[in-house]
């Protein structure tokens, strides 16, 4: 369902990945990225606890907070590897994110994300 924008109340910033390819001592290629600024945007948070799965004995949760965004052409997942090059951050909290469903026809953007670390 499709949450207006005046619903949302939070000011989430989003990062890009930038991989740098980098070698260790052995001269092995090593993926090393650091993480920019993209964009500043307005979003519903919504937490979604209680989905949590037992995997291999060992308990998880395939995602625990549901952000939802205006459109973006950089957040569409038809378009961009969104879990594989993003994450969300708010209020100096990292938000790992692993999964971004459209939401409509290019109406906004869920963005389900996994609580991280913080910022220093």
């Amino acid at each position: 369902m499709y949450t207006p924008s005046g619903q949302r109340d939070r000011r989430v910033l989003i990062q890009q990945r930038t991989a740098v390819d980098q070698a260790d001592e052995s001269g092995t290629p090593n993926d090393v990225g650091t993480w920019t600024k993209l964009v500043h945007a307005w979003a519903d948070k919504t937490p979604l606890g209680g989905r949590e799965r037992f995997d291999a004995e060992q308990r998880s949760a395939p995602y625990d907070t549901r952000w939802r965004i205006g459109y973006r052409a950089d957040m569409d997942p038809e378009l961009v590897d969104v879990a594989k090059v993003r994450r969300l951050v708010y209020q100096s909290r990292i938000y790992d994110i692993v999964d971004a469903q459209l939401i409509g026809r290019r109406e906004g953007v869920d963005v389900m994300t996994l609580a991280g670390g913080t910022i220093a």
